[in-house]
């Protein structure tokens, strides 16, 4: 999965981490202020569950496309 992070959009009120249910993502602090940042990407299975709970839209979850390499060239 790739996921981008809008992070001038987060507010860093943490519920993307609170519903992802793999622990993909987690709050930094910067001493300035608290942003979402990718802990481990690797685990992430693509369920959309921190975008979906994001007042701010900060996080996009692409899932690949597998049927890319099906299809037939022409």
């Amino acid at each position: 999965m790739e996921i981008e992070l809008f992070t001038y959009d987060c507010i860093g009120c943490g519920r993307c981490v609170e519903y992802c249910p793999r622990g993909v993502l987690r709050i930094v602090e910067n001493g300035m202020c608290c942003f979402v940042n990718v802990a481990n990407a690797d685990l992430c299975t693509g369920c959309r569950r921190c975008e979906k709970a994001c007042p701010t839209k900060a996080i996009h979850v692409n899932k690949p496309d597998y049927n890319f390499f099906r299809r037939k060239r022409i």
